[in-house]
């Protein structure tokens, strides 16, 4: 510790600080105006910065460390996805619930994916059962295959009908 509290040596001012440098030394008095004008070396000593000026042996190595501590590769996105997004992994699903319509499992506040799945086919079907639904759709069955006696073809079966309907 009474080493640090030690005053810095002039050479290691004069290598990082030179301005600090230029107000340690003395000042030389002197009459005329042309002595007053700093010469060039003396403004080019206190304009460049500390960085650019000769460093100590003691400081070389680890300023060479300092410089070279770069990346040789940009990271690729995947390795900094990896990175980033460690300990963040998916999560088990532990807030069931019993779907009070239907029973079926779902997840707690959020509608039960089946009882909104029949009431898209509900508003589908103009809000009409199953029932009335099924009599259109064998009363459908019937008209294409008369179309298709008229025609001299074969006439579609009921499940081939429920094949082509479902395609679409």
């Amino acid at each position: 510790m009474a080493a640090l509290s030690a005053a810095p040596s002039r050479s290691l001012l004069a290598a990082f600080l030179p301005i600090a440098r230029a107000s340690l030394l003395p000042q030389r008095p002197s009459g005329s105006i042309i002595n007053r004008i700093p010469s060039f070396s003396q403004l080019r000593s206190s304009i460049l910065p500390a960085a650019l000026l000769p460093i100590p042996g003691i400081l070389d190595a680890l300023w060479e460390g300092i410089l070279k501590a770069v990346p040789k590769k940009k990271t690729s996105h995947m390795k900094k996805r990896h990175r980033q997004m460690a300990g963040k992994g998916l999560k088990d699903v532990t807030a069931l619930n019993k779907c009070s319509a239907c029973g079926q499992l779902k997840r707690a506040h959020v509608l039960c994916p089946y009882c909104v799945q029949s009431i898209k086919r509900w508003f589908g079907t103009n809000f009409q059962t199953k029932e009335a639904t099924e009599q259109k759709r064998i009363q459908r069955l019937d008209e294409i295959n008369e179309q298709l006696k008229a025609q001299g073809k074969e006439p579609m079966s009921a499940q081939t009908m429920k094949d082509k309907t479902e395609k679409k």
